[in-house]
Parts: C-alpha cells; sequence; structure tokens
C-alpha cells in the first residue's frame, strides 16, 4: 500500500512537472519574437533604417543601416580621421561598450564605465573566436582610431549566450586600434 501510494504520488507530480514545460516555443518562434523585439525598438525610438550606407558625416539623425548579415550600424564618432589608418586584420581593438537588451523597459546587461570593468574588451580585428561577428562587421565599419557606433546585433551574429532564446543585443561601442607592426 505505501509503495502504491509513493508511485501514484509521484506519478502525479511528475506529470505536473512534465505538463509545466513549454515545449511548444520553437527556433522559429524565438526568432519572430526577436524580430519584433528589433522591430518594437526602432519604432519606439523612432529610427530610419536604411540599406546603402551614409557617406557623409555627421549622419542623418536616427538613421541606421542595415548590413546584408543583419547587422544595425550607426557611427557616432568617426574617430581620427587625420592619420589615415585604419584597421588591418591583426590590430588590437581595445572596446568599451554598453550592452543592453531591447525590451520596451531596456536592461544594462554590461556598462562601459572604467568603474564597472576597469579593463576594457579587447580582441585581434578578424580574429572571430574572440568576439561575435556583429562586433567584427561595426569593427570593420568604423575602421578608425577613437571611432564610436551604436548597433544592433541578431543573434545569429551575437554572441553565443543570446542565441538561445533568440535575443537581440543593442551596443554603444567606443573602440582604439593598437596597430599589429
Amino acid at each position: 500500500m505505501k509503495f502504491s501510494f509513493v508511485l501514484i504520488f509521484a506519478l502525479v507530480i511528475t506529470g505536473f512537472a512534465i505538463s509545466s514545460c513549454d515545449d511548444n516555443v520553437t527556433f522559429a518562434d524565438e526568432l519572430a519574437a526577436e524580430q519584433t523585439l528589433i522591430n518594437g525598438f526602432i519604432k519606439r525610438n523612432n529610427i530610419t533604417v536604411v540599406d546603402k550606407m551614409p557617406t557623409t558625416f555627421p549622419w542623418p539623425d536616427k538613421v541606421f543601416y542595415k548590413s546584408n548579415s543583419g547587422l544595425y550600424f550607426r557611427l557616432t564618432a568617426q574617430g581620427d580621421v587625420t592619420s589615415g589608418d585604419t584597421i588591418q586584420s591583426g590590430d588590437m581593438v581595445v572596446a568599451r561598450f554598453l550592452q543592453y537588451t531591447l525590451n520596451e523597459k531596456a536592461d544594462t546587461l554590461s556598462n562601459l564605465s572604467t568603474l564597472d570593468f576597469p579593463y576594457p574588451t579587447t580582441f585581434n580585428y578578424l580574429d572571430y573566436s574572440q568576439v561575435c561577428l556583429g562586433w567584427h562587421e561595426a569593427v570593420g565599419y568604423m575602421k578608425r582610431h577613437n571611432s564610436e557606433a551604436t548597433i544592433i546585433v541578431y543573434s545569429r551574429i551575437g554572441f553565443s549566450q543570446f542565441n538561445r532564446p533568440a535575443t537581440p543585443i543593442g551596443y554603444d561601442l567606443k573602440i582604439k586600434i593598437q596597430k599589429n607592426y
């Protein structure tokens, strides 16, 4: 009798546990929700998305270029345009960034403040094992020492912790370049 009660109790608890799992959310559903988050962010912030990168600086207000990979990019500071130096493969990128969600009430995930993170993130440009594809693409557009940009990164070109569930992330990115001579 005692064994039957324990078995029935275990089956009931297992049934509740299984029924509470939400296995109905597919990856396609996650991708659709990701696109909805991006679209909502764009609408709330009155952003204009263009498919050709502006060629003059400063860029028109609230204009973002959307690349073929899906990266949304806005150059906010050109950096050191007087030197003529631009980033090359293997150069060290020293990045400070503000990382945030695109929710209606955005959550700051990481801050570029030297108080919060005294050491900046560093990586070699075009070494894809070090940071996400979206950052490499953005740095390629930024090109110069002391440039700044705002980017929106889809999960498929972002950091792996945002792949499941598919989560787009916004960044305010500032870079310094250490040439690899």
